[in-house]
């Protein structure tokens, strides 16, 4: 009897060996030969789940992308405290670091090649819409409803989170997550005073 495979679930494992890949070497060092040779497999296998190595590729970028807002939605289910919730995304785990190492390398890509902008644009959309949740809740209004104060807040704290977390991804022995978590604190309790 031949063994049955899940294809999305084999396509998820290739895909995930690709990203270990491109958070270690970057996007031009991996190979469709390399990520066969990491699955234990051939190319021509690697090729079955993939039409080609952008396709590869723009798959390690939503998978960054997924993961990420994953850990932030998971955080908020759980009614964890916001900072807590946006400390998920920090690259002070080797799993975070890896992903931000990954975004790094992408990001070059959303401004010139449409499929990059499009994900990169409804990633956008997604997380405004959980911080905005997250805000709405923490100001004890109304989730889901459009608040343009809500929304303006959410944008300046993912700005902040952001911007901190680069900081963290590209000088991280400068930047502990007790350091990066107070400046996410600070800008947390500005934001309080406007609501």
């Amino acid at each position: 009897m031949p063994l049955i495979v899940d294809r999305e679930e084999r396509r998820g494992q290739v895909a995930s060996l690709a990203f270990d890949l491109v958070a270690d070497m970057g996007i031009e060092a991996v190979t469709f030969r390399q990520v066969a040779g990491a699955a234990g497999t051939s190319t021509a296998i690697v090729s079955n789940w993939f039409d080609n190595k952008g396709d590869l590729l723009f798959e390690v970028y939503r998978i960054a992308n997924r993961r990420v807002m994953d850990r932030l939605e998971a955080a908020f289910a759980q009614d964890q405290a916001l900072i807590d919730c946006l400390s998920v995304v920090l690259p002070v785990t080797e799993e975070n670091l890896r992903t931000w190492r990954v975004w790094l390398a992408f990001w070059g890509r959303a401004h010139i090649e449409a499929s990059y902008r499009e994900e990169t644009a409804r990633n956008a959309r997604s997380s405004l819409d959980l911080y905005c949740r997250m805000l709405a809740r923490r100001y004890g209004r109304k989730e889901g409803a459009h608040d343009p104060l809500v929304e303006a807040l959410a944008r300046r704290l993912i700005a902040t989170v952001g911007g901190i977390a680069l900081q963290g991804v590209l000088a991280p022995d400068d930047w502990s997550l007790e350091s990066l978590r107070d400046l996410i604190a600070t800008e947390i309790r500005v934001l309080d005073k406007e609501v």
